[in-house]
């Protein structure tokens, strides 16, 4: 897996350091992992979150704690669609199940 250092972020969000590690102590979300020389480490996915937190904030003009309600509401929204689409398809392989029973049963 690939990671992205403290100073990539930055230039990505056009951002200083200080400002990423307040993210991270206010956003509780991001928490990019630390290598042995306790350097951040960040994935595709904390940028994504980074990037949406820079775009509440700076963009949409929310404070810290409008951003970080507005940002755990899409996470939730999301997590609950995954969870209806997980139920739907083990519906379905439940149903083809019994239908390949009753199949070898004739």
């Amino acid at each position: 897996m690939d990671f992205l250092t403290i100073g990539e972020i930055c230039r990505l969000l056009e951002v200083k350091p200080h400002v990423l590690r307040y993210w991270e102590q206010e956003f509780e979300i991001v928490n990019p992992r630390k290598d042995r020389g306790g350097k951040r480490q960040y994935t595709k996915n904390d940028v994504n979150i980074l990037f949406r937190i820079k775009h509440l904030l700076h963009d949409e003009k929310f404070t810290i704690d409008g951003a970080k309600q507005k940002l755990w509401t899409e996470l939730s929204q999301d997590n609950v669609d995954v969870k209806a689409s997980v139920h739907a398809l083990r519906e379905t392989l439940v149903n083809l199940s019994i239908k390949i029973d009753e199949m070898k049963d004739k």
